[in-house]
């Protein structure tokens, strides 16, 4: 490996990223639909556990300090609307008073905070009315987001929604989290009442306030093609791709300032049946297993505890695709990361996906930020407390606090604003993982990637 030297623009910014039901716990008056789920499934949350406890004065604080000394900039977090409106057109006050501390310190270290709108969670008297199956919800969204702008105009990156594909798919097309739906009208009903929620969001913002930045936070879990010369591979994979993910920035680009990328893997797409194995039902983790059909992970890649493989070429190839369709749209990587208990793999995913990024960037790729995910160990949806993505460890029963080692590597990038690329391998990574990270940044940085999805969309899709 040659002494790499790779620089930021001044004005990037590196963060770290949380969701309110996620860290907050349930102190204070929370009423939401995933209150009443972990109710009804007692085994997400062990007997002591409590979380990060974000709710409690003073935590909070605490942890945004740790991630300014580490030289992050940018902190994004989100407004839990079932605390804020626990009942129909009641305020509660005293959450917005918390929320205006939160930002408030966010602010004070002069760090620039971006706040999700909505990220998953709906309070319960929304659920009652039907969630997003519900055309009442748009209007319900929308003027609660009215309200709360107006209360925050120190917020210049605001993101609608999170991830409303991955929502659709696990809420409303399966039974895996609420609403639970379990069908696919209700699926198409959500779909399109979630991106008019998210257009009438946008102007609502941009009229409140003109100069802010708002998007949505949308999931890329990027194919590519096993087999890059085969004909049928490569037209199966765009059509993956694009009605997976694409679609959705296709169907709200005119209200996206930017395109808000959450990126954690990918896999290839393979169509020989001699190798395909087909895994239906939840795992014991209560995960949904891929019904994609013949889909392979990358056979040499290191996994996380999810068994998500670490492909951080596809991060390269998924930014590409995503400038070569919309040129005129600035990107923020608002979620990357990793569940890796052991911090065995998180400085390499860290070091090598933000290679991957500076290529692109290298390449004319407009990336102007990078948020990590996330801050701290938090609740993860319906594995609990078992998955561990902070930078931050955390002991969910006694709230007991410990940096982790790979925070240390992202401080070192985020405070020069510079990857060292053989002294960052050198002083992180171990054994094999030095080898391998070799290979794959040398590969990144000559802009080797064996197959890329630039193409024309399919004909038939109308675009």
């Amino acid at each position: 490996m040659e002494n790499n030297i790779l620089e930021f623009p001044k004005e990037f910014l590196f963060g770290s990223s949380v969701a309110a039901f996620q860290v907050e716990g349930n102190l204070g008056e929370r009423r939401t639909d995933w209150d009443i789920f972990i109710r009804q499934n007692s085994e997400i949350i062990k007997p002591g556990q409590v979380g990060p406890l974000w709710w409690e004065e003073g935590v909070v604080e605490k942890d945004i300090e740790t991630m300014s000394t580490l030289g992050l900039k940018m902190q994004r977090i989100s407004f839990e609307w079932g605390r804020i409106e626990p009942e129909k057109g009641h305020i509660n006050f005293e959450a917005i008073k918390r929320y205006k501390e939160i930002i408030g310190k966010i602010v004070e270290l002069r760090m620039v905070p971006m706040v999700t709108l909505n990220h998953y969670v709906l309070p319960q008297w929304i659920a009652k009315e039907g969630s997003w199956n519900s055309r009442k919800t748009v209007g319900y969204f929308a003027h609660y987001v009215k309200f709360m702008v107006g209360q925050f105009p120190e917020v210049g990156y605001w993101l609608t929604l999170n991830e409303p594909n991955i929502q659709l798919i696990v809420a409303y097309l399966t039974r895996y989290t609420p609403p639970q739906k379990g069908s696919l009208l209700a699926t198409l009903n959500a779909y399109r009442n979630m991106i008019s929620a998210h257009k009438r969001a946008y102007y609502i913002i941009k009229e409140l306030q003109p100069h802010s930045q708002v998007s949505m936070a949308f999931a890329f879990r990027w194919d590519r093609p096993e087999n890059p010369k085969d004909y049928f591979e490569k037209k199966y994979t765009k059509i993956v791709n694009y009605f997976s993910q694409l679609v959705y920035i296709w169907d709200t680009q005119k209200t996206l300032d930017y395109v808000g990328c959450n990126f954690y893997t990918g896999y290839f797409l393979d169509l020989d049946l001699s190798k395909i194995k087909i895994s239906l039902g939840p795992s014991k983790e209560r995960i949904p297993q891929t019904i994609l059909f013949g889909e392979m992970k990358e056979p040499n890649a290191y996994v996380s505890d999810y068994g998500w493989p670490i492909v951080p070429d596809f991060l390269l190839n998924l930014l590409r695709y995503i400038h070569r369709y919309f040129p005129k749209k600035p990107i923020i990587i608002t979620e990357n990361g990793i569940a890796d208990h052991k911090d065995e793999h998180r400085a390499f995913y860290i070091l090598t996906h933000l290679v991957a990024m500076w290529q692109a960037m290298k390449e004319g790729i407009p990336v102007k930020h990078y948020v990590h995910w996330s801050t701290v160990d938090n609740l993860e949806w319906t594995e609990g407390y078992s998955k561990k993505f902070g930078l931050i460890a955390l002991d969910p029963i006694t709230g007991e606090r410990k940096l982790r080692k790979s925070a240390h590597l992202y401080k070192e990038i985020a405070t020069s604003g510079k990857i060292h690329v053989k002294q960052l391998i050198d002083t992180y990574l171990e054994g094999e993982q030095k080898i391998k990270a070799d290979e794959i940044i040398t590969k990144l940085l000559k802009g080797e990637i064996v197959y890329d999805t630039i193409g024309t969309v399919p004909d038939q899709y109308g675009r």
